[in-house]
């Protein structure tokens, strides 16, 4: 999920801290994924309405395909974002390309 990408990258950005956890949770008709950090966090209601990074990354990715956001940040003590997405044979971000692996060959001598 490119929105659990999103949301890690926000957090290795804006936390101020040296970790973050990510956990995945699979059940029968849903995936869980959570991001948490104990950094600095912030009050999400005293977020200016200017400011769209995580409504349009995370909560507009997750909502094109079905899945939902859940947000708690509390000043002082992190914050984690906690990604649902249903398990009904769709591929995730389908509008959006799979980013690309490539293969590192290694030689020994």
């Amino acid at each position: 999920m490119l929105a659990a990408r999103e949301a890690m990258v926000n957090a290795a950005k804006h936390a101020q801290v040296g970790e973050v956890s990510v956990y995945a949770e699979v059940e029968q008709e849903e995936v869980h994924v959570f991001v948490r950090d104990r950094g600095v966090g912030f009050d999400p209601d005293g977020v200016p309405r200017d400011r769209h990074g995580l409504a349009d990354s995370v909560h507009g990715r997750m909502g094109r395909h079905g899945g939902a956001v859940q947000l708690r940040s509390t000043p002082g003590e992190g914050t984690e974002v906690h990604l649902t997405m249903p398990v009904d044979g769709r591929t995730a971000e389908q509008d959006e390309p799979a980013p690309t692996v490539r293969a590192q060959e290694e030689t020994h001598s």
